[in-house]
């Protein structure tokens, strides 16, 4: 019985590889309730912490079915990667969508704005598919990616609820919540992602994929007016490491990239490692919570199995007070791309007036420079990226 989460990610690999990946194409979009996941990989959580490196998932999969037979679930795997590289390149999204957030948490903090918003929080909206959502994400930290798409389009078209609300939810629940993916599939659904399109749930649709478990139907607005498109040119960025011998540096281990691909446990032989024993940067709920400290202690437990020492500090204070007396002149980092993480780390080292450098990993950057432009174009890219990294 897997103890760890990393053995529980590598056994839903295997079980999905077997059982699941071969129907994967013609059964993902049905949304069986959460007793019921065998259509799904159930993965995400492990690759959002890379606990499961994406290489991993991509390159066992190909060891047991060709490209071609589960094209599908590999292009899933790149959405995530694709929608991270989207937004290094357009970071005025990610700061945007926050100052907005900021501003709206307080517009509807009270009247009658209030009275709807909490509403819908508490699942008492009277659409049962939403309802149940509610419950769904807050007591299992999971939704079904179907399932997402028609609770994004009933928050923001039926409920009519601000798009960043409704994000602000899902990343403060979600165990796998991403900032990339999540802030631009919701902006996708909202209409502001691509020019004159949005996306609009159906009670049709969702009774087929729910397997005929909502059945409620005129309770969904199909009167939808698309919100001003602004659009945001990509800014190209150089994803170099810079002046890392390999070896004796000081590494600054961070929540999301915990990667237990040889090559990186290699790297950490070789190297410094630490850890910053912080605050939450984000204030998520239980679930996402304990997940992400269940992920670094088992982590550090790991290392210590292989013989890595990791020093472990109390706040950032005690961290600075060592780096000022050490011998290392700089701190590297794993890169844990746009989002919260990034935002509190770069914050702190700007406080205590030291440069943080970042280890970028090389699938992040074979992949990023071209997420430029849509998806469709990225995608025609995928059998070279796969190429690669076999």
């Amino acid at each position: 019985m897997p103890t760890t989460l990393r053995e529980q990610s590598l056994n839903k690999l295997k079980n999905f590889i077997c059982q699941g990946l071969p129907y994967y194409s013609s059964k993902r979009n049905y949304d069986l309730g959460p007793s019921n996941r065998t259509n799904i990989s159930l993965l995400s959580p492990y690759i959002r912490k890379r606990i499961l490196h994406e290489k991993e998932v991509i390159n066992k999969c190909l060891k047991h079915h060709s490209l071609n037979k589960i094209e599908k679930f590999i292009q899933e795997v790149f959405w995530r990667v694709y929608w991270k590289g989207w937004m290094e390149g357009r970071v005025r999204v990610w700061q945007n969508y926050n100052k907005n957030l900021r501003s709206l948490i307080s517009e509807y903090s009270f009247g009658e704005k209030k009275d709807n918003y909490n509403t819908a929080l508490n699942g008492k909206t009277g659409i049962d598919c939403f309802d149940d959502w509610i419950k769904e994400l807050i007591n299992y930290g999971y939704l079904h990616n179907h399932s997402r798409m028609w609770f994004a389009s009933i928050w923001i078209h039926t409920l009519k609820l601000p798009w960043e609300l409704g994000a602000n939810f899902f990343l403060k629940n979600l165990v796998d919540g991403d900032p990339a993916s999540n802030t631009l599939s919701w902006r996708w659904v909202a209409g502001l992602h691509t020019k004159g399109k949005c996306y609009v749930a159906s009670e049709d649709n969702i009774k087929k994929f729910s397997n005929g478990r909502y059945l409620q139907k005129n309770i969904l607005n199909k009167e939808i007016s698309l919100p001003e498109f602004q659009s945001f040119i990509f800014e190209k960025k150089e994803f170099d490491t810079q002046n890392f011998s390999k070896k004796n540096n000081l590494i600054l281990l961070n929540i999301n990239n915990l990667s237990y691909l040889d090559e990186t446990i290699q790297m950490m032989k070789e190297n410094y490692i630490c850890f910053i024993n912080h605050d939450e940067v984000y204030n998520y709920s239980d679930l996402p919570r304990k997940f992400n400290k269940t992920s670094i202690d088992e982590y550090i437990s790991f290392l210590n199995t292989k013989k890595i020492e990791c020093k472990t500090f109390s706040n950032f204070e005690n961290f600075f007070s060592f780096f000022e007396k050490s011998e290392f002149s700089k701190v590297f980092t794993f890169y844990p791309s746009i989002g919260y993480e990034l935002d509190f780390l770069n914050l702190q080292f700007k406080k205590f007036g030291v440069n943080l450098n970042f280890i970028y990993d090389e699938f992040d950057t074979l992949c990023w420079k071209h997420a430029s432009s849509g998806f469709f174009k990225f995608k025609t890219k995928i059998p070279d990226f796969v190429s690669q990294i076999n």
